[in-house]
């Protein structure tokens, strides 16, 4: 889903046909990037980091009072080493970025560009099939 919503903004972007005469939005276009870099970096760590808990030590045996056994207390071992620091980093700065883009004044224009009245609609836009 992700990839898909990432290739419809891309078309959307360089199609003439919503650009109405003006140029293509750079920075739009760099800001999308950066946000599906951003979520392909934590899904591709956090999915890492599952697969190290629940096959590699499935078996793990805890600390008794401390930590639990299995893959839940492994996965709190490993809470400040980076294989957890870079999901639990990535994920609010893509909501970070998101709500900048919500905020910004690039929304707005791409509410007028939709014949929108607020720039929520952008939430909207992108959530609809």
């Amino acid at each position: 889903m992700l990839i898909v919503l990432f290739f419809k903004c891309m078309i959307a972007l360089f199609n003439p046909v919503y650009r109405r005469g003006q140029g293509v939005k750079w920075g739009l276009v760099a800001f999308t990037l950066v946000m599906f870099s951003v979520v392909t970096v934590h899904t591709a760590t956090d999915l890492n980091l599952l697969s190290v808990s629940y096959i590699d030590n499935r078996e793990f045996p805890g600390v008794k009072g401390v930590l639990s056994p299995g893959p839940p207390g492994y996965r709190e071992t490993v809470y400040f080493k980076a294989i957890n620091i870079i999901p639990n980093l990535t994920f609010p700065l893509n909501n970070w970025l998101a709500d900048g883009l919500l905020v910004s004044p690039m929304s707005r224009s791409l509410a007028q560009l939709y014949n929108a009245s607020s720039p929520s609609f952008i939430v909207v836009m992108c959530s609809t099939p």
